[in-house]
């Protein structure tokens, strides 16, 4: 039977099966699911665990020596065994299907890994162990999951997460479940009000204050400057952020932030829709939709489009490692939300080594 680990709770609050193979490709919700096993199985009395872990030394006759050895104190046992390389040859194979065979009621075998391949799941220890079991495939969610899978787990800590405070944890966090469901729950207990209820719908800028070091430099100054048309206050506040820490992921969500509020908010003119409304659904409030339509009415064509190949170059430099300086790209998709990005355009300079002399970005003395 295979059930996926969102199910897997609602499976175990019925009696246990005798087999559950845990496998997947992200160590924290393999964990995660082994830990809901271990929890249930002691819950119905499962008090003694031995753990096994297939290594290159491995001897299976270890498997039923540990079967055969049951504690005075105990009446019920899990027996756990890690595969981390899932190479379990012909010996392997055999001992596991000779153990279900003969394996005792009051035991119960918990075997997990990486992720399994096709040859596995045909091979006939695991068709055999899957027969009398639960098999659970763990999948690491895709960054088009990603958002989804946060909300669920928000939902599940009373937590309440705007849009954008969503996209920017799955920025942040992508390939990281284990620290993401950290600040998760950071996130809850700093939210909770004097009377330990969740407070209301938290934005992105208090996920963010709240997640980063407050005595880190706000990364919303970088909205700031933009908004202002201050080229040299966005070019100190980059510095700022990334000599305190802050990660380029973060940078790199901000410009992709307001790029896309832009992108929104010029649709929402072309189609004469109320701006105000538009603006307020990106959370650009009263004070600061002066300066965005100001912003809105002086990008260009061929800023923005030279900004989306930025962005996206920005991206693969973090993501990928595709040999470009990330920090050089960030500053220069910045640049091209200001009227400077216009020179460095006509000279087609812009994210290339050569403009650096003649960049405030050489004041500061980065060696890259």
């Amino acid at each position: 039977m295979q059930v996926y680990p969102e199910r897997l709770p609602q499976q175990l609050q019925d009696k246990l099966v005798p087999v559950y193979l845990v496998f997947g490709d992200d160590p924290f919700l393999v964990a995660e699911a082994c830990d809901r096993i271990r929890q249930a199985a002691k819950t119905q009395g499962f008090d003694e665990r031995k753990r096994l872990v297939q290594d290159k030394d491995f001897d299976w006759h270890t498997l039923f020596e540990s079967s055969q050895t049951l504690s005075l104190f105990s009446s019920q046992q899990l027996i756990e065994l890690e595969l981390p390389e899932l190479k379990l040859g012909r010996e392997g194979g055999k001992a596991l299907i000779d153990f279900a065979a003969q394996q005792a009621p009051d035991q119960l075998l918990l075997l997990f890994g990486p992720q399994l391949k096709k040859a596995h799941k045909d091979s006939k220890w695991f068709k055999t162990l899957s027969q009398n079991g639960v098999f659970v495939p763990v999948y690491t969610p895709s960054l088009a999951q990603l958002p989804n899978y946060i909300r669920t787990r928000a939902q599940q800590l009373q937590l309440q997460l705007s849009n954008d405070a969503v996209q920017l944890l799955a920025s942040l966090y992508e390939g990281n479940l284990l620290a993401l469901q950290q600040s998760l729950e950071k996130l809850q207990l700093l939210s909770l009000d004097s009377a330990n209820t969740p407070a209301s719908e938290l934005q992105a800028d208090q996920v963010q204050s709240m997640v980063e070091d407050n005595s880190r430099y706000d990364l919303f100054a970088l909205q700031d400057a933009i908004l202002n048309q201050d080229y040299g206050a966005f070019v100190h506040c980059l510095q700022r952020l990334l000599e305190t820490g802050t990660d380029i992921v973060l940078v790199h969500w901000l410009l992709l932030r307001v790029h896309n509020s832009l992108k929104k908010v010029r649709h929402a003119q072309r189609q004469n829709k109320p701006l105000k409304a538009a603006m307020e659904s990106e959370q650009i409030w009263d004070k600061n939709q002066s300066a965005f339509l100001a912003l809105l009415a002086a990008d260009s064509p061929t800023r923005n489009h030279a900004r989306i190949e930025l962005l996206e170059r920005l991206e693969l430099a973090i993501k990928r490692d595709s040999g470009e300086d990330p920090i050089i790209l960030a500053l220069h998709a910045g640049l091209l939300f200001f009227q400077q990005g216009n020179r460095a355009l006509a000279l087609n300079t812009y994210a290339k080594d050569e403009f650096y002399s003649n960049s405030p970005y050489s004041h500061f003395g980065w060696n890259l």
